[in-house]
């Protein structure tokens, strides 16, 4: 899941102000879900990626894809 919000944040820094906006709302949507479906990891401070990671990277997922 964090590999697909990386996508969208790649995405929305592409696009165009109007388009941006429109998607940036629908993002924030699934954002709200993503970090009410999702714990704080206590661990991600140890990962590679953590340092300037994005907060979805700082998650612990339900690895069963069943969020």
């Amino acid at each position: 899941m964090a590999t697909a919000r990386d996508l969208l944040a790649l995405i929305l820094s592409r696009l165009p102000h109007h388009a941006r906006r429109e998607l940036a709302a629908l993002v924030d949507g699934l954002d709200e879900e993503l970090s009410r479906r999702t714990l704080p990891d206590p661990f991600a401070h140890r990962q590679f990626w953590y340092r300037g990671g994005a907060w979805w990277h700082r998650r612990a997922y339900d690895e069963s894809g069943h969020l």
